[in-house]
């Protein structure tokens, strides 16, 4: 399974923009704990929780260069948001008590909370905030904010270049976490000491950080959030090497941590919990924009989609744990529809039939442009089908430069296709549907109607399910992607440990001061 982190790093790295979605016009304060049921144990306060995580980037306190990287969600305990997703895909108020959408759509008013302090003592207020979002504007980071203006001491407004219902999420935890920091740290150490001291206002605070090898926070006792944390610190260290991760889960040296599927069941049996997510679709993106490619007659796209079996794929590449799919939303998307009418399932005949209608009853050559960070398993797999049906497959491999020249405005050869997830990014997957629409290059056709459906899904204020589930339907209607696999966000916890994945719009991130251990 690929990487998860390095699928984002590049997504990001191509975008070019911050991509994700989540929106309501007001938040409410967050909503203390659910009393635990009487078959659940009660939370414990004290211990370390001990934390395995792959290496991340040697910035930990600048959120800039935290952008789609692990940094971000292994320093989220330390900083934090103005706003947080849940698990539906809605905003909600964390660090800003609360916001509001203008009337016309084209500011955000956030209203801070009072009291909060740093982990250096200097206060969060609205001074510190604009600081921290104009740092975003100025590196051109966030392409749909404008300004920022401070009302009072406790209130700042977000002006917009313009509006889509994605906007909200770019304040919460997401593939761009914007974190407030100290902007006294700043001031007052730099730059460079600050990208390697984060100084936030979470429930830990940072104690120490050694590259590639562990990451040490311990509890803060004047966290703003009454009762929390439970833990008295978290003990973070990073393994490159999936043997010695294995082996340091399975002797207990650490609580928690990655894994991959082929290894899901033997945790199972050793009485981990496994935390499993469907976090991406991976597609085949056809050169669907040139007339003169085969890619742009539906037959052709239909015929290549019947002629993968997505279930043996699934099957044999997923261990038990993945489905075909035949939407570009994942199951774990709250857009998901399991009543799907479209599902082009498996029938090599009828894709012979469909390329004789089309003109190509000999088939033709293509090329599959693969990204980067790609295994070759699936797309061999792939290949296979597809030549089976007469469709000749060249598979070219690329690095993350080239990859970026296919995106946004550029385009890749004629005939051709690209091997590309499309990342949830957010639960109610308006994210996704902006990513896609956003940054596959101009060989990818959006038609007049797939825009007016796009508008119609993120241009509102509000989000409706069945306005994205529209363009997901007219997408396998033209086939002009064609759904291959599933992409698996995991972790493991040994039996002891307390904490929910997936409990926020954002895949990495988890409420980590709800986190506890009984032992």
């Amino acid at each position: 399974m690929k990487n998860l982190f390095m699928v984002l790093l590049v997504v990001m790295i191509v975008a070019g923009g911050i991509l994700s979605g989540c929106a309501e016009p007001t938040t409410p304060s967050p909503a203390p704990s659910p009393a635990p049921s009487p078959t659940e144990p009660s939370p414990k306060y004290g211990g370390t929780l001990k934390a395995l995580w792959e290496p991340i980037p040697p910035s930990i306190g600048w959120p800039l260069n935290m952008i789609a990287n692990p940094s971000g969600s292994a320093v989220m305990g330390i900083l934090e948001t103005l706003l947080r997703a849940d698990k539906n895909g809605d905003a909600y108020g964390w660090l800003a008590e609360s916001y509001e959408v203008a009337d016309d759509k084209m500011s955000i008013m956030f209203n801070l909370r009072k009291g909060i302090k740093f982990h250096d003592g200097s206060d969060f207020n609205a001074e510190v905030v604009k600081w921290n979002l104009d740092n975003w504007i100025n590196a051109k980071a966030q392409p749909f904010w404008k300004s920022v203006d401070i009302i009072d001491e406790y209130t700042v407004r977000v002006n917009l270049n313009m509006w889509r219902n994605t906007v909200p999420l770019s304040f919460c935890e997401g593939i761009a976490p914007v974190f407030m920091i100290s902007k006294q740290a700043f001031d007052k150490n730099g730059l460079q000491w600050v990208q390697v001291n984060p100084v936030g206002t979470g429930p830990f605070i940072f104690e120490s950080f050694v590259p590639d090898v562990s990451l040490k926070a311990v509890k803060n006792p004047d966290y703003w959030v009454e009762g929390k944390p439970y833990l008295d610190a978290i003990d973070t260290v990073f393994s490159a090497d999936p043997v010695t991760s294995k082996m340091l889960l399975q002797a207990g040296d650490v609580d928690m941590g990655g894994t991959s599927l082929n290894d899901i069941a033997e945790y199972e049996g050793l009485g981990f919990n496994v935390h499993l997510t469907t976090e991406a679709i991976w597609v085949l993106v056809p050169d669907t924009a040139n007339p003169d490619s085969p890619w742009a007659n539906q037959k052709v796209r239909e015929a290549a989609e019947y002629a993968i079996d997505k279930e043996t794929i699934a099957e044999n590449l997923g261990y038990g744990y993945l489905k075909a799919p035949y939407q570009i939303a994942p199951r774990s998307s709250t857009v998901y529809d399991p009543n799907f009418s479209i599902e082009r399932k498996y029938d090599p005949d009828k894709a012979k039939q469909l390329l004789a209608e089309a003109g190509y009853p000999d088939g033709f050559e293509t090329t599959i442009i693969i990204f980067p960070p790609s295994g070759d398993d699936y797309i061999l797999a792939v290949q296979s089908y597809l030549s089976q049906v007469g469709i000749k497959v060249d598979l070219e491999h690329t690095d993350f430069g080239k990859w970026g020249t296919y995106m946004g405005p550029g385009s890749w050869p004629q005939n051709a296709m690209l091997y590309s997830p499309i990342p949830r990014f957010d639960r109610s997957f308006r994210g996704g549907i902006q990513f896609t629409f956003g940054n596959y290059g101009q060989s990818w056709l959006r038609t007049p109607e797939a825009m007016q459906a796009l508008d119609a899904a993120l241009g509102t204020l509000e989000y409706d399910i069945e306005s994205i589930r529209a363009v997901v339907k007219l997408i396998a209607r033209d086939a002009t992607l064609i759904p291959v696999h599933e992409g698996a966000w995991t972790r493991v916890t040994a039996s002891y440990t307390h904490t929910e994945f997936d409990e926020r719009g954002y895949i990495l991130f988890w409420d980590v001061e709800d986190a506890w251990l009984d032992k």
